[in-house]
């Protein structure tokens, strides 16, 4: 299960903790150093809806929340390097929770448990060297999640992007041939898209290297390069998808159907 679909799932027992058992917890949960130090989030955890200042309103999931009286969201800024921070809080606080039964509430909806949905069956006429059914059933998701929005741009505007990173590579910083990359990849688990904001310039050797991963997981400890790239996805207005329920809702369909449509050929 991805960290932020846990943190989410176990809102609710957090949230329940603040309004029964310590109602101290809820302002510490609002600081920016106590997330920090529990957390690892350079964000406060909770913050109510009023407070939330335009410029960081994509650090945190749209769904709302009500806690002693505020209405509030909470930050959706998690990597997997968080997840050891966010079970050891649950423990301190006495929250309990049986990971595989959280996996079948959130997939309830779907056919597959989490840790399924990536399985296809072998075909009895596979052949060597021909393409996977996951091939056809990956590129249809990229082809969805590349054409989301009514976003337009040119080799212009590609070019304009290069001059922003000094025509070097965005991660490892070197003036080599560059490739386009996109920084939050594009597939059914981060949701990436390929929009101005997400596109980054990379030399081959990073692109390689980086494959699937998120941009800040490839460049973790690198705070200044992670850094300068949200800043160029600000600056762009990308908002990225990130957890967004409906989205990956739709593409687990579009996925299985296609699956499904080849099986039976």
């Amino acid at each position: 299960m991805k960290i932020g679909r846990f943190v989410q799932a176990l809102l609710p027992e957090i949230i329940e903790y603040c309004e029964q058992k310590s109602h101290n917890e809820f302002g510490r949960l609002c600081d920016a150093d106590y997330s920090k130090r529990n957390f690892n989030l350079n964000f406060p955890f909770l913050v109510p809806i009023i407070s939330i200042p335009s410029d960081l309103s994509k650090r945190y999931w749209t769904q709302v929340y009500m806690v002693r009286g505020q209405t509030v969201r909470a930050c959706s800024q998690w990597f997997e390097k968080d997840a050891a921070y966010f079970v050891k809080y649950l423990k301190r606080i006495g929250v309990d929770y049986d990971l595989f039964k959280l996996e079948s509430e959130l997939l309830e909806s779907r056919t597959k448990p989490l840790h399924e949905l990536s399985a296809t069956p072998a075909r009895a006429n596979s052949r060597y060297r021909g393409n996977a059914i996951g091939n056809a059933q990956n590129l249809l998701v990229r082809n969805i999640l590349s054409n989301l929005g009514t976003e337009q741009f040119s080799e212009e505007d590609w070019q304009a992007t290069k001059s922003y990173f000094n025509h070097q590579c965005a991660y490892c910083g070197r003036s080599k041939e560059l490739v386009i990359e996109h920084a939050i990849p594009i597939n059914k688990v981060y949701l990436g898209e390929h929009r101005l904001g997400n596109l980054v310039p990379s030399c081959r050797e990073c692109n390689s290297a980086k494959a699937s991963k998120d941009f800040r997981d490839f460049l973790e400890g690198h705070d200044e390069k992670i850094a300068a790239i949200e800043a160029y996805m600000e600056e762009k207005n990308y908002v990225p998808l990130e957890n967004n329920e409906q989205v990956s809702r739709i593409l687990e369909m579009a996925y299985r159907e296609v699956g499904t449509v080849l099986s039976d050929i």
